[in-house]
Parts: structure tokens; C-alpha cells; sequence
């Protein structure tokens, strides 16, 4: 009995050493990152703030050393951002009846970047008299 207590006692000693090893992977990296921000109105003489819209920036990621991409996400109404490392990435922007946009951004660490956008009415999706082909 006093030798199964041992081994266990012996084996959450040794957990307990390795746990703080496994933290330090897991360390807060935000200070090694950019902040993107995209502020999207729907392109009304209000410039209403656009929600619903799907924004993605992609690009080679120095840190992993591969691809990597990123949804942004609305914080409020019309502004989405994203905590990114730092790198070149081409950012596209869909909502279902508006033009898609696309820009390529820098992000450098500790900066903010920001893009203002209008977002333009697609007519293929909001002429009813046209099939969309042409």
C-alpha cells in the first residue's frame, strides 16, 4: 500500500514540474502581434455601418512559416478587427448583395492598421430584369 502511495505521490511530483514547461508555450504573444481594423459602411448618404459581412485577411505568416488565415470579427456595428501576426496578407471582404473588395495590407507588430470601406451594390444580385449573364 505505502508503495502505491509512493508511485503516485513520485508521479504527481513530476506532473506538477512539468506543468509550468507547458505554460510557457502558451505565453500571451499579443505584444508580438498587429491590430487590423476594417470599418465597413453599406454605402447609403448615411454611411450606415455594415453588419453580416464576412472579412478574411490571408497571407505567409512569417512565425509559422506557412499560410495562415484570419476571420475578423465585428466588435460593433461596422467595425471588424483582428489580433495578426505580423505579415502581408490579402484581405477580402463578401456580403451577399454588395461588390466583393480586396486590398493587401502590412501588418507590423504593436500597430494598428485600419481600411475604410464603402460597400458598393452588386447588381447582378439586385437587378431583377437580368439573369446575371451577359
Amino acid at each position: 500500500m505505502k508503495a502505491l502511495n509512493l508511485k503516485c505521490l513520485s508521479a504527481l511530483v513530476i506532473l506538477l514540474a512539468l506543468l509550468p514547461i507547458g505554460w510557457a508555450d502558451d505565453r500571451d504573444t499579443s505584444a508580438d502581434k498587429g491590430t487590423f481594423v476594417v470599418l465597413v459602411t453599406w454605402g447609403d448618404v448615411d454611411n450606415t455601418p455594415a453588419d453580416d459581412v464576412y472579412i478574411e485577411a490571408h497571407g505567409f505568416v512569417r512565425e509559422y512559416n506557412s499560410e495562415k488565415s484570419y476571420t475578423l470579427s465585428m466588435s460593433r456595428a461596422g467595425r471588424y478587427e483582428a489580433s495578426l501576426p505580423p505579415g502581408v496578407y490579402d484581405v477580402f471582404v463578401s456580403e451577399g448583395v454588395s461588390v466583393r473588395a480586396c486590398k493587401r495590407v502590412l501588418i507590423r507588430a504593436g500597430e494598428t492598421m485600419s481600411w475604410t470601406l464603402k460597400l458598393e451594390n452588386d447588381y447582378v444580385y439586385t437587378d431583377k430584369s437580368s439573369t446575371g449573364v451577359r
